[in-house]
């Protein structure tokens, strides 16, 4: 049975990024405007119910606190199954009364799991730019006898040498997390966000899609920050049998 869905992410609403092109220091500033990327958002959202897909991940990052009903105002206009990851951006306090449909697994973070050890989905919260100890615990007992793995979660946990990486926004500590991973000798395919570029690498188990975002892109080979504001982007998943595709979907600008 092939099952098709599209992983999009980091939509930052209201969140105004205040300077483009290249950065003038290591880190992105934004400023509070209500209205910003809410557009982007529902063209990607439109291009992908265009396609008759009507499954979707969201990758974290909603944006702004006081954006948080915006979003899900919006991704409930369309007749998607969801799922939310959160991300560095967001707070589990502001979303959660959003989750009814998902059961956290640790109290406090947005992690569950789906599936059965022949294919099992791990949904894992880094809202805190870590992956907690209670959360490592409850995925550890979730790897026994797993023999494939889908993994969601909103930062890479494979390096990509990106100015954005080299500036600190990588997930701390996260050598345990791979560990853990690598240790489990399954097959992992891991769909990150959080630096906002398309990106594909693989080390001994672990395939990690790094995934374009909603709202712009960070260029990947660079010499320091530099952001690309013409173009919106997610990914699109096919799962047949022990099969994974993706697809790359671009939109220019709006």
């Amino acid at each position: 049975m092939t099952r098709k869905l599209a992983y999009f992410t980091d939509a930052h609403l209201g969140q105004k990024l205040v300077m483009g092109g290249a950065m003038d220091s290591d880190k992105m500033r934004y400023a509070s405007e209500p209205a910003e990327h809410r557009d982007h958002l529902r063209w990607v959202l439109d291009d992908i119910a265009a396609r008759g897909i009507s499954e979707v991940i969201f990758g974290g990052d909603i944006g702004a606190r006081n954006s948080v009903p915006d979003f899900f105002e919006i991704l409930g206009s369309y007749d998607f199954k969801s799922r939310i990851v959160l991300g560095n951006h967001d707070d589990y306090d502001a979303v959660s009364p959003f989750l009814s449909d998902q059961t956290h697994a640790v109290e406090g973070k947005a992690c569950f799991s789906e599936g059965d050890p022949a294919l099992k989905w791990v949904f894992l919260d880094s809202s805190a730019n870590r992956v907690d100890e209670d959360q490592l615990a409850w995925f550890a007992r979730e790897l026994q006898d797993t023999r494939r793995l889908l993994l969601f979660l909103h930062h890479p946990v494979l390096p990509i040498d990106t100015p954005v990486e080299h500036a600190g926004a990588a997930l701390r500590e996260r050598d345990t997390l791979k560990a853990l991973l690598i240790g489990s000798e399954c097959d992992i395919s891991l769909f990150c966000g959080h630096y906002h570029m398309a990106d594909e690498r693989r080390e001994a188990n672990i395939r990690q899609f790094c995934t374009p975002a909603v709202s712009y892109q960070i260029v990947k080979e660079a010499d320091r920050l530099e952001v690309d504001t013409t173009r919106r982007g997610y990914r699109i998943v096919v799962i047949d049998g022990g099969e994974i595709e993706t697809e790359i979907v671009y939109l220019g600008l709006l």
